[in-house]
């Protein structure tokens, strides 16, 4: 209920704010008004949507539970959506609003960093909902070695099916994207004459790591004889 009121009154203040400068107001301000009206209901949304999940907890349906903690499942992700959308949005905003109007109107930036840390929060925080779908779940230890295993020993062995295929499908689909955006950098440095080679080199880098990290981790071990 909380982040719902804080949530409301972000969109409020900053649709107020928009609407009593947008006779003279820039694209960029225009630009992350609307970000951070979106994210933060965005925020609300999933704020309203947790509410409403819980409340449903408390209410189960008996005639045929398993069909309805799996619709209940399928619906709370409708909320991890709305959370990582919003945390998004509000990050591209505060770098965007840094860059450009720190100085003029940090008020904007000053929202948009809000909405993100109120967007983290929600992400992380664990929920009625998250004991229910991982009742195994238990956060890795502080001194773990394999603090990615320790996590992935909360799903059992469709769940991490799924997840592996998942994060296989999303590995390829990056490295196709950071080649075609490195690409789409040439193309901008030579038509428009700005020069981009530090970007290119950057994600050149990322793209490097990724398929050597990848490749890396399909190596079988050493096997250790007695």
């Amino acid at each position: 209920m909380i982040l719902l009121t804080i949530a409301l009154l972000i969109t409020f203040y900053s649709a107020q704010q928009l609407w009593g400068s947008y006779t003279a107001i820039t694209t960029t301000e225009l630009l992350l008004f609307i970000c951070n009206i979106s994210s933060s209901l965005l925020v609300a949304f999933a704020a309203g949507y947790n509410l409403k999940l819980t409340r449903a907890l408390n209410h189960p349906s008996i005639n045929d539970e398993d069909a309805f903690f799996h619709s209940l499942e399928r619906r709370h992700y409708r909320i991890s959506n709305a959370v990582i959308t919003a945390l998004i949005i509000a990050f591209l905003a505060t770098v965007i609003g840094f860059i450009f109007l720190r100085d003029e109107h940090p008020q904007i930036v000053f929202v948009s960093i809000i909405i993100g840390a109120i967007s983290f929060l929600f992400a992380i925080s664990d929920s009625k909902m998250t004991s229910i779908i991982f009742p195994n779940y238990s956060p890795p230890k502080p001194n773990s070695k394999e603090p990615v295993l320790d996590t992935l020993d909360m799903f059992d062995d469709g769940q991490k099916y799924v997840l592996l295929k998942s994060l296989y499908k999303l590995y390829f689909l990056i490295i196709s994207l950071l080649v075609l955006l490195i690409f789409a950098l040439m193309y901008y440095s030579i038509f428009s004459g700005n020069n981009q080679t530090v970007s290119i080199i950057g994600i050149g880098f990322i793209l490097f790591l990724c398929l050597l990290i990848f490749s890396s981790s399909l190596k079988p071990q050493k096997s250790h004889k007695n």
